[in-house]
């Protein structure tokens, strides 16, 4: 989703009295964690998420996503795969998908069979082509994994003897793209299927061929119909096209000529500086009246050239102008219905300076803006966030019966003719007063179609996927999800269990929040465990603890019982902390999984025991979080980070401004850092310029062999140290085009490095065209050959995970889910540093102390531990920890409060530490005053 709301939200408790420290009732539920609002930003930089997608692809050189980067990347993968697949070694096998099958992703492509309405074709902006034929209890893809994924509308010819003929168009410019064009995103034409859904190919004179500029329309496609005589009509970027030989040849029909740019006055190379209309739209009635809307607001800017409404009759050629009276001069996207129980009634619903609807009764227009939910009623303004989700349609049997969308979906039975008629019934929850989704719906709205057998019924889609209710006119519809098999969801990250065997994973998604796998059959549900954008994510040993996060850095320590339902919440995210990415990396340390680091913009926190933070606290914590000194780069922010386990306590990381440094000694106070590598290019001002760090991976044999990433187009892409940074070697290999970058290489955005119990590697690489793999580097000549091109194909790839004791990869695409394997011969257990023998005390420093005193022990075994702070004749004071700990060093601290808060007098204090059954003691100075 994307939402201009704050990131804070709203933790519900019921049921249960929260306890001190961290001790958890194992048999008792508490309620689930309120969705956080998704969002693209923050109200002060409602661009955020945007900008943190581009920030990672952008040319360093020009600062700008080349354009047709994507149909180059997915046209070189092709050619790469044709040259190295036939003699690859297959490195893993029998990959599946893992879903889920539960969580549908972003969907605006969606249409109903006119002759049978249990069969719906639709498409994710992401995810490729689904069909069903039950009224969408059951998808099946229907589109191949290595074509082009971003399905943005849908439509069927609805003529007698054609309705097998399908097509849709592809490339998002609105929620996934930056207006200077270019991203991963991106289309590149229409596509036709022959056979009712069941499989598609590209329309040839469709699909680009142009080396490097934005010089097709076609790369984004807004809607299609096809009249009555078979003529295909297309909303395209800047223009309304139509052909009259099935695609063969276009001709524009309104707007600027944007299939033959260089004929304009003056000649234009980049669509972005025509000047032409942003956003357009089509809509054909029964009658086979076709409707279009055209833009006043350009990558330029608002300009009236070519804007407008307009209407095309029936056997005519030329199109009339309707544009209402007075519009609106600065107007952005509009979306259309007509009436079918009386199509001279027309609605439009535009956003532009402010939100305006405007109704077509014959030729007369009516304005019922004032109308519009939040303006003359209690209900939440419609928000179309920017034109990102907006949808009008008209009930089937009553024209008056008006459903609109923006972020939440609303419902008029008076056709907004006054402001007490409406109604919320979706998108967000109206009972909740939070950020919690309406039941079983899902905000920002993209599609209604309603059941011709009962108008009464009708599906929804939007960010969530596809929802269905069979009474759309009661006072708070019942609403059920139908994306049983539709994975279209875009992850972020991913985490395996800790625990050998485990089916169990956690993934971070896009608009979806963080979802918990439990079993290992596809098909099986995945659990909502935290709303908004889900972020970083991690797991800990024996399930105890399962660490999310959603935008900018908001992190949650979870816990649940054995039926995976929440029953503690800690807040972990450090007092003090800014600069967070919108996807911000946290790690735990894998030496003892208590401790995390944390980027916090230019420097990186350290909490030396997340246990000891307090449970069912809704806010940032100051408890053992501290700055890593040394990190801090006073540059831009920290995008990626990763600990070592052999030798232990080694950190590197990586910067959005291309630095990747190593910290030793990363666990102690006296940590030290060095800039290790980064990689530049000269632009044409002669400037030196790098690109962001997406991934640093940590052989877990040996802390000196590392890859580094970076995921910038037009950049070199992939370095190797095997000596803890001392050499760096360019280790591309033929994933670019060319050996500085430039060309069709893809974005690499995550690596892998995988022991064999043999001595050798797999080393896998995650892609923007899908997963790539090699077994030896070898510098510039290194070959990494495709993975799973039949099932996993050019999805993108932000993630992968890898548990070592059974093999088990699971890779984390963005638009079609999950998918795992196992890897045979594998290293099961890795070297570790020697192990702790004994229940030991370490230190407490500083002693005596003003501010605070850390406390450190050493346990061999992961075990119950309490420390009490108790009085001088042993009256207890406060107790700092009674929770399960991880082996090795146990760090708590106290502050000189008392359990309720209060300061202390100074003076001497007891500490006393309870450990499998024995207890060690010490004292400590409290000197405040």
């Amino acid at each position: 989703m994307i939402n201009h709301l704050l990131k804070s939200f709203v933790i519900l408790i019921t049921s249960i009295a929260w306890l001190s420290a961290c001790e958890q009732p194992a048999s008792r539920e508490i309620s689930r964690i309120a969705d956080a609002p998704s969002a693209i930003g923050t109200k002060e930089n409602p661009n955020k998420r945007l900008e943190f997608e581009i920030m990672q692809l952008v040319d360093p050189a020009t600062q700008r996503i080349p354009e047709l980067i994507h149909q180059q990347e997915v046209s070189f993968a092709r050619a790469l795969n044709q040259r190295y697949a036939p003699n690859a070694r297959a490195l893993a096998q029998d990959w599946e998908s893992g879903g889920p099958h539960n969580v549908g992703g972003r969907t605006r492509a969606f249409a109903m069979d006119v002759d049978d309405e249990n069969v719906l074709i639709a498409g994710g902006v992401s995810g490729g082509m689904y069909r069903s034929v039950d009224k969408g209890n059951n998808w099946t893809r229907t589109s191949h994994p290595s074509t082009l994924n971003n399905a943005t509308c849908v439509t069927q010819d609805q003529r007698a003897g054609f309705h097998h003929v399908w097509y849709y168009g592809t490339g998002e410019l609105r929620g996934n793209s930056s207006t200077s064009g270019g991203a991963p995103y991106r289309g590149d034409g229409i596509y036709r299927s022959l056979d009712g859904g069941l499989s598609w190919d590209v329309i040839p004179s469709t699909a680009n061929g142009r080396p490097a500029d934005f010089e097709s329309p076609f790369n984004y496609v807004w809607s299609i119909v096809v009249d009555d005589q078979g003529v295909i009509y297309a909303a395209l970027y800047g223009c309304i096209v139509k052909s009259a030989d099935d695609g063969l040849t276009w001709e524009v029909v309104l707007g600027p000529d944007l299939l033959h740019p260089d004929t304009l006055d003056p000649p234009i190379e980049d669509l972005n500086d025509s000047g032409a209309p942003f956003y357009t739209n089509l809509m054909k009635t029964p009658s086979g009246k076709i409707y279009a809307t055209l833009s006043t607001f350009t990558a330029l800017g608002h300009k009236q050239d070519h804007a407008g409404f307009f209407v095309l009759e029936p056997g005519e050629v030329a199109w009339e102008e309707i544009t209402p009276f007075n519009f609106d001069l600065n107007y952005n996207r509009t979306v259309m219905s007509y009436a079918p129980s009386n199509e001279d009634i027309l609605y439009f619903l535009t956003d532009g300076i402010d939100l305006s609807l405007k109704v077509r009764e014959g030729k007369t227009w009516i304005d019922r803006s004032m109308n519009l939910p939040g303006k003359n009623d209690t209900l939440p303004a419609l928000n179309s966030q920017d034109s990102y989700n907006l949808l009008v349609k008209v009930h089937p049997s009553d024209e008056n019966i008006v459903f609109i969308g923006g972020t939440n979906l609303y419902r008029s039975t008076d056709g907004f003719r006054s402001s007490d008629h409406s109604a919320w019934i979706g998108g967000y929850d109206p009972e909740s007063g939070t950020a919690s989704k309406y039941p079983n719906h899902h905000p920002d709205q993209h599609e209604i179609v309603f059941l011709p057998s009962d108008p009464n019924s009708m599906f929804s889609t939007n960010d969530g996927g596809v929802r269905f209710t069979a009474n759309n006119m009661a006072t708070l519809p019942q609403w059920d999800e139908r994306n049983d098999g539709f994975i279209t969801s875009q992850f972020y990250t991913i985490a395996l269990s800790k625990q050998e065997g485990s089916f169990k994973a956690l993934g971070g998604m896009q608009d979806n929040g963080t979802y918990l796998k439990i079993l290992g059959n596809p098909t099986a549900p995945w659990i909502e465990l935290l709303g908004g954008d889900g972020s970083y994510v991690s797991t800990t040993p024996d399930d105890r603890f399962w660490y999310a996060s959603f935008q900018e850095g908001t992190t949650f320590r979870l816990s649940l019982n054995d039926e995976h339902q929440l029953v503690s919440f800690a807040e972990v995210d450090p007092v003090g902390g800014e600069g967070y990415l919108f996807v911000n990396p946290f790690v735990l340390d894998p030496n003892n999984y208590n401790r995390m680091y944390m980027a916090g913009g230019d420097v990186i926190w350290r909490n030396d025991n997340l246990s000891q933070i307090p449970a069912g606290i809704q806010q940032p914590t100051s408890v053992n979080w501290s700055e890593v000194n040394s990190t801090k780069q006073f540059t831009l922010a920290i995008s990626t980070l990763a600990v070592s386990t052999y030798p232990a306590n080694v950190l590197y990381f990586g910067m959005t401004s291309g630095s990747v440094h190593k910290t030793i000694y990363a666990n102690t106070d006296s940590a030290q850092t060095t800039q290790l590598f980064k990689q530049t290019i000269t632009n044409d001002e002669g400037q030196s310029v790098s690109g962001y760090v997406s991934n640093v991976a940590i052989d877990p044999t040996n802390a000196d062999r590392v890859i580094f990433s970076y995921s910038n187009y037009h950049f070199p892409s992939l370095f190797y140290t095997a000596d803890g940074g001392e050499t760096v070697v360019d280790i591309s290999g033929n994933l670019e085009e060319n050996p500085d970058g430039s060309g069709g290489g893809p974005s690499v955005r995550w690596s892998q490095i995988v022991p064999m119990a043999d001595g050798s590697f797999i080393y896998f690489i995650s892609t923007s065209v899908g997963l790539y793999s090699a077994t030896e580097l070898n510098g510039a000549e290194t070959i990494w050959t495709k993975e799973a091109d039949e099932t996993i194909g050019n999805s993108l790839i932000r993630m992968t995970d890898y548990r070592p004791s059974d093999g088990k990869l699971i890779v984390a695409t963005h638009g079609n889910g999950v998918f795992v394997t196992h890897i045979e011969g594998q290293l099961q257990k890795m070297p570790q540093e020697t192990a702790v023998e004994k229940f030991q005390l370490v230190n407490a420093y500083p002693n005596p102390f003003a501010d605070e005193v850390r406390i450190e022990l050493e346990i061999p075994v992961e075990g119950r531990v309490v420390v009490e702070i108790l009085s001088p004749s042993g009256q207890l004071i406060r107790t700092l920890l009674n929770n399960e700990q991880f082996d090795g060093t146990v760090s708590v601290v106290w502050d000189g409060r008392n359990a309720g808060g209060v300061p202390l007098d100074d003076g001497l204090y007891l500490y006393r530490v309870y450990y499998a059954g024995k207890f060690k003691s010490g004292k400590i100075i409290y000197l405040k005053n």
